[in-house]
């Protein structure tokens, strides 16, 4: 039996051949978009979910979807199954910031104190963040390593992990980043995109650039300012040549251009926060 399980949420992008090999429990969000709730899953897109949004009838048109968590006997069913295998259990989920379900995850874990040892862990962190934190948890896992260890490395790993990128829509970030309604409807107007930053789980807006190409340039600037760099992951929507300009850039860079770098739509429960055509960077500096 192994000694402890790893879970997450349907937020975490984990390769299918990772999740081949490693038994990872993953607890879907639920999407709310109008009066409808959609399980978030690999069948449903965020391509699919910005579709949807446009059929919304005249009294949904203008309500943004929401990003909701399973409910608490989904979590505790996930915890009770995984229970029968493993001693342990740690629970890695999507920055609490971004999403309720870390908090219905502790909810969850200390319903079952006394008979499951759980430990709930923010990531501080979305997508590609998280799962390359649920990765590093599996893998310890695998090899026997303790709970009190994998917390400790899950942990000393969330500070390494940085995220910026640029959004389009910029009415979704009136709610995620604290844009104001006069900002949003100035820089629409204009064509202006958003540069947004992820700290301690919290989108963050900062500077703002006019074209894409632009873009291009500020994200490379951002990876290009790390004096050392394990991965770097590329999420996205509507920006295929913005991304394939990037890789073609770090490509271009002598200290960049063997870094593994993975490219990724970003998920529904993402895209509720930041909209359509955005890209964002993630870089993992790795651990000191």
């Amino acid at each position: 039996m192994r000694k402890v399980g790893i879970v997450t949420d349907s937020n975490a992008y984990l390769p299918p051949e990772f999740l081949a090999e490693f038994p990872v429990q993953v607890i879907p969000h639920r999407i709310k978009l109008g009066s409808s709730y959609i399980e978030e899953d690999e069948s449903f897109s965020a391509e699919e979910m910005f579709s949807r949004m446009q059929g919304l009838s005249p009294t949904d048109a203008d309500r943004l979807p929401e990003v909701q968590s399973a409910d608490l006997n989904t979590i505790l069913d996930c915890y009770h199954t995984l229970g029968n295998q493993v001693t342990d259990i740690v629970s890695i989920h999507m920055s609490s910031h971004l999403s309720p379900i870390l908090e219905q995850a502790r909810h969850a874990a200390e319903m079952l104190k006394g008979r499951l040892t759980i430990r709930v862990i923010d990531s501080f962190s979305a997508t590609y963040g998280l799962g390359l934190l649920v990765q590093k948890a599996a893998r310890a896992a695998a090899s026997g390593t303790s709970l009190n260890e994998i917390v400790r490395i899950i942990n000393g790993s969330v500070p390494h992990i940085y995220y910026t990128g640029f959004a389009e829509s910029l009415n979704y970030l009136e709610r995620s980043a604290h844009l104001s309604a006069s900002q949003s409807l100035l820089g629409t107007l204009l064509g202006i995109k958003a540069m947004l930053m992820m700290e301690e789980g919290k989108l963050i807006p900062l500077e703002k650039v006019q074209t894409r190409e632009d873009a291009v340039q500020k994200l490379y600037d951002f990876v290009a300012e790390f004096a050392t760099v394990q991965e770097v992951g590329i999420v996205q929507h509507g920006y295929t040549e913005a991304q394939d300009a990037l890789i073609a850039r770090l490509a271009e860079d002598n200290r960049l251009c063997n870094i593994p770098i993975n490219c990724i739509p970003y998920p529904p429960s993402l895209g509720a926060h930041i909209g359509p055509n955005a890209i964002g960077v993630v870089v993992y500096e790795g651990d000191l």
